[in-house]
């Protein structure tokens, strides 16, 4: 079996590195690739629990923000977000919403990357512990995360890394609360067995989405739970992230 690098990459970044990426200027950290158990025991759709290996790669730091998204429309000329213009929703620092499974891999293929995997943003939120949240197994709390929010009485998205509290063994923020995150894979279930850079099923009629969010309760915060989405959805509560692959030296 290949061996899935653990600590370094060709360019010699190691776990909580980050560069910039010049861009769409986010700021990306580094994830040492490796393996882990994937999944749950909680609900159907989180199980069977599976061990799961993937190589190094960078992600954001935070998802992608209104100010971020604004700089690829104009240089694109791509559609506006579904609430680019409320302003409950459209602040520069605030994640990008309104935007469907298109609009997110759009961007991603400008900014020189991609959208992540599930198994790459279970592996970034959890780490190899086991952990059930972000930060580990304490209960979740509005100073930690954002959720619990009330649509339409002032409930929105907080701005990007204001609750660092909310950060994943490797740095990455955000991954509990705020939005949900658009994924690259098409929805499916879990195989049971292991798997090397899962990409999920070939086709389906359904995206995952990963994360909780600032409209949904405490129990979604949970880093295993699972979204089945309609690719066209765009909402008030989910965005994404970007992941810029690290180049593989066939170690």
């Amino acid at each position: 079996m290949r061996r899935i690098a653990e600590n370094t990459d060709s360019i010699g970044s190691t776990a909580g590195s980050t560069r910039e990426n010049s861009q769409d200027g986010s700021l990306l950290q580094y994830v040492p690739g490796g393996q882990f158990r994937m999944g749950s025991l909680r609900y159907s759709n989180e199980s069977p629990p599976h061990l799961v290996a993937v190589r190094p790669f960078w992600i954001s730091r935070t998802t992608i923000t209104n100010r971020m998204y604004q700089r690829f429309r104009q240089e694109t000329g791509h559609r506006m977000p579904a609430y680019g213009s409320d302003a409950n929703y459209s602040q520069d620092q605030q994640p990008v919403v309104g935007i469907d499974h298109a609009d997110a891999t759009a961007y991603c293929k400008w900014a020189g990357g991609r959208l992540p995997t599930e198994a790459e943003w279970e592996f970034s939120a959890r780490g190899t512990d086991g952990r059930v949240y972000p930060w580990g197994n304490a209960a979740p709390t509005p100073a930690l995360a954002v959720y619990g929010r009330i649509y339409g009485k002032g409930g929105r998205a907080a701005e990007v890394g204001t609750h660092p509290g909310d950060v994943s063994p490797f740095g990455v923020l955000d991954m509990a609360g705020n939005v949900l995150e658009w994924c690259a894979d098409w929805a499916g279930p879990y195989p049971g067995e292991f798997e090397v850079g899962p990409k999920g099923p070939p086709q389906g009629s359904n995206r995952i989405m990963r994360g909780g969010c600032w409209v949904y309760q405490e129990e979604s915060l949970v880093a295993t739970t699972r979204f089945f989405s309609v690719p066209h959805q765009k909402v008030s509560f989910a965005g994404f992230r970007i992941v810029v692959d690290v180049p593989d030296t066939g170690t």
